[in-house]
């Protein structure tokens, strides 16, 4: 068995176990049982989408030694702990169901709705230049011919140019 594989069988028995080495990961688990939690120190809301964000962040800027791990309670509470799941600090609180919960929650999805909106007008952009691309892709080899025979031109100093056709005399 290489070590590779030890590592992977390894880290498949933490996530069996309950045992999550990033913060996303404990999210991912956490989500399936709420989507709106509360900072356990300050009392401060956050959505999916913003824990999230602040997950992925988390994650890059402290990551866990070989120890640690996060913890996700039944009820979706996420924790931290240093080695010893009585030891977990918890971080992160479901929200109480009620008028503030339920606010988060539509705020969450009017950000998600903007997001869609944006990620539709780029898609529509993107479609829209290949279009145009497609339509008119006979111009652009052309002038790269042109150019291509210019810069022959400038470079052959001993090339004749031809003279341009003579205009039609006027009626």
């Amino acid at each position: 068995m290489d070590e590779k594989q030890k590592i992977d069988e390894k880290e498949l028995y933490r996530v069996r176990i309950g045992h999550y080495q990033t913060l996303v990961q404990a999210l991912a688990v956490a989500m399936t049982r709420n989507l709106a939690w509360r900072d356990a120190d300050e009392g401060q809301a956050f959505s999916l989408k913003e824990l999230y964000e602040f997950a992925q962040k988390y994650d890059v800027q402290h990551p866990l030694d070989e120890y640690q791990f996060f913890m996700v309670s039944r009820e979706g509470a996420i924790g931290l702990s240093p080695g010893l799941e009585w030891m977990t600090k918890w971080l992160f609180y479901p929200m109480e169901p009620g008028k503030e919960r339920d606010f988060v929650l539509q705020r969450m999805r009017e950000q998600l709705q903007v997001e869609k909106a944006v990620d539709e007008a780029v898609e529509k952009a993107v479609l829209a230049g290949l279009a145009a691309e497609k339509q008119a892709p006979q111009a652009d080899d052309d002038v790269v011919v042109i150019a291509a025979a210019a810069t022959a031109a400038d470079d052959d100093d001993d090339a004749t140019v031809a003279a341009p056709p003579p205009l039609p005399p006027r009626p």
